[in-house]
């Protein structure tokens, strides 16, 4: 109701606008009066669905990622963020199977674990050894190159891309010396 009310006295204030102005009252008029035309229909669900996809086949699509060169930075995020995540699964699944092994009968004792181990193949204990070492040395050394982003040290292009390379290269020696003891 307070909006019907406003309409004449905004009527009003147009007319003193207008005949204070150089512009005459007919120029206003459309302003005032312009509306526009709408118009419903009662469709179902699947004849909107319907729409719906037509209208998504003629949007266009973004071609994301694939418009740009693949870079090492992208890379070493990925990986970060996977060695990040493995090494977290790793300690839980020890520490839930140190706490619920008992009620299975078995024994996680260090005793027990080493006793296990001794008895696999070198090859299996080089490539276990291997498995778990990759994701500690690569996100130690990683977090490190973090850090020194952190202190401004190495934030040119090719400053990322040395060290994102001097990383892989440490994480590799360092965990294959690992894996060999």
């Amino acid at each position: 109701m307070a909006s019907l009310a406003a309409r004449p006295a905004a009527r009003s204030a147009l007319s003193v606008v207008a005949r204070s102005s150089r512009l005459s009252g007919c120029q206003l008029i459309p302003l005032v009066i312009a509306r526009r035309a709408v118009s419903t229909q009662s469709i179902t669900p699947a004849e909107a669905n319907e729409i719906l996809v037509k209208q998504r086949a003629n949007r266009p699509t973004s071609p994301h990622l694939t418009i740009y060169k693949p870079q090492i930075t992208w890379y070493l995020s990925g990986l970060h963020r996977i060695t990040g995540v493995a090494l977290a699964s790793g300690v839980y699944a020890l520490g839930l199977g140190y706490l619920f092994a008992p009620a299975f009968g078995y024994s996680l004792t260090s005793t027990a674990i080493a006793s296990a181990f001794g008895a696999f193949p070198v090859v299996l204990k080089f490539g276990i050894k291997l498995l778990a070492s990759f994701p500690f040395t690569f996100h130690s050394f990683n977090g490190v190159r973090h850090l020194f982003w952190d202190a401004a040290v190495e934030l040119t292009n090719k400053g990322v891309v040395r060290t994102g390379f001097t990383v892989l290269g440490l994480s590799a020696v360092t965990s294959i010396i690992l894996a060999l003891l």
